[in-house]
């Protein structure tokens, strides 16, 4: 039996052909949901709250700030037009980006009313671009049929 610390198995030719998944994985948009600029509040508890422009979707945003925040929880408050009054919604920090006029932090929502959601989603729907509607698939009614 061989003795296995003296083999170098990372660099055997057991796959001929090379790996380039990582490059087609990354390549396409990933997302889940379309996103949409709008302006934002953003508060850490105990702070004040700054005005920043950011990006929108179902569960969570993106902005760019000078200022980014010191902890992970933050609330976001914004208006959209399909719902009647402001947005406060509660959020994580999930990634923080430096870039080179700010740093853009990304967040998930952790307490969003479920009303909110939906008035997003609405708002999302209402404005679709047309190349996107063309991608999305016909809705298909399940149900008995009528001759």
């Amino acid at each position: 039996m061989t003795d296995r610390r003296t083999q170098n198995r990372r660099n055997r030719a057991l796959i001929p052909e090379a790996l380039t998944r990582k490059s087609e994985r990354r390549g396409d948009e990933r997302r889940d949901s379309p996103r949409r600029e709008i302006a934002l509040d953003v508060r850490e508890p105990g702070r004040k709250s700054r005005s920043c422009t950011g990006d929108l979707s179902i569960g969570g945003a993106s902005f760019i700030t000078t200022a980014p925040p010191a902890g992970d929880s933050v609330e976001l408050l914004f208006a959209i037009p399909t719902y009647a009054g402001p947005i406060i919604a509660s959020a994580v920090v999930v990634a923080r980006k430096g870039l080179s006029k700010g740093t853009q932090v990304s967040v998930v929502f952790t307490d969003l009313d479920i009303e909110a959601e939906l008035a997003i989603a609405q708002w999302f729907d209402d404005h679709l671009p047309l190349a996107a509607m063309k991608q999305r698939p016909a809705a298909v009614i399940v149900g008995p049929q009528v001759a």
